[in-house]
């Protein structure tokens, strides 16, 4: 059953933004994946346009970047223009440039762009997978839909190479790893999808619950999957019960990425239509309330939790990042 949430018309003063500014962006920016790296402690932002990819570190909130990547005058899209996802694994950063049409690795160190691959088709989300040094990039072209997987050497001359593609039929919307299962996640329509590390082969699909599937995360500990649906909903599937739907929550309209803080069973799922934030309590049973929803922005779609628990939401139109302070107990 879906729930209505109890703060649609009216911002939670809990929720309050502060707005980080990214730098010479005032006139907005592309921005289409943030992501949270645990090993480096730091946000990472890809900025489109800019050429830039951002790092922040939610302790002392001081921002840097790595450069190295195409940039342009242009403000698209954030999948359009320059760089939009990134991930990091083994002192790297990869990121899939839309100016090149490669995928790019910067040793974070130097800065410098040490080893590239050309891509089969404009990648979406770009994520590492540690187990066997791979990196995955989805790919939605009207020719081929697809993960390419990218085999990576360190050393002292680094190394990405083409290792094989995992087809996708009416996908790949999304790419969420499970370490913990050596699984991957993503939507194939209205089905989500179990990806095996190991043998790259799909192994599992369930009903996602969504008319609009979009973004997914994980609770790792308690076997969750979650989906957020672009018409304005959040869905837990049940890894245990072989992708049961177990909850479900209505949201702001536009959701698209979400993302999970582990440390407090909260769910961050943002509206890019309604503008808004919701924080959702996740119970042991996967069952979901709404903690508060905060103003946003409009186009908002993505959003990233850190270990301080902060949230941070994408402002493209201003050229900003939104960051919000989760001080919500935390669900046991």
């Amino acid at each position: 059953m879906v729930g209505t949430p109890v703060f649609a018309q009216s911002e939670d003063p809990s929720l309050k933004a502060t707005a980080v500014a990214i730098p010479d962006c005032k006139d907005g920016v592309g921005l289409d994946d943030v992501n949270f790296s645990k090993n480096l402690h730091k946000v990472l932002l890809p900025a489109g346009r800019t050429g830039k990819l951002y790092m922040i570190d939610p302790s002392s909130f001081v921002m840097t970047s790595v450069e190295g990547f195409s940039s342009s005058h242009e403000n698209k899209k954030g999948q359009k223009v320059g760089i939009s996802s990134a991930d990091e694994g083994e002192g790297f950063l990869f990121a899939a440039d839309h100016g090149t049409e490669k995928l790019e690795a910067v040793n974070i160190k130097t800065g410098v762009v040490e080893a590239s691959a050309t891509l089969a088709g404009d990648a979406d989300f770009v994520r590492y997978v540690g187990a066997h040094h791979e990196v995955w990039a989805t790919e939605m072209n009207e020719s081929k839909r697809q993960i390419e997987v990218f085999a990576f050497t360190a050393g002292d001359k680094p190394v990405l190479s083409h290792a094989l593609d995992i087809p996708v039929t009416d996908g790949p919307e999304s790419l969420t790893i499970d370490h913990s299962r050596k699984r991957a996640y993503t939507n194939f329509g209205k089905q989500a999808a179990a990806i095996d590390i190991d043998t790259h082969a799909v192994i599992s699909q369930w009903p996602n619950g969504c008319e609009k599937p979009r973004g997914t995360a994980v609770d790792e500990q308690r076997g969750f999957l979650f989906v957020g649906c672009g018409e304005g909903k959040a869905v837990v599937l049940d890894l245990n019960q072989n992708g049961k739907e177990v909850g479900s929550l209505a949201t702001g309209a536009g959701a698209d990425l979400i993302d999970y803080n582990p440390g407090l069973s909260h769910l961050y799922i943002t509206g890019s239509k309604s503008a808004t934030l919701s924080v959702l309590g996740v119970s042991p049973k996967g069952e979901l309330s709404l903690l508060g929803m905060g103003q946003a922005a409009e186009r908002s779609h993505c959003v990233a939790g850190d270990d301080q628990n902060n949230i941070w939401v994408c402002d493209p139109k201003h050229g900003q990042l939104l960051r919000y302070k989760d001080t919500f107990s935390a669900i046991k």
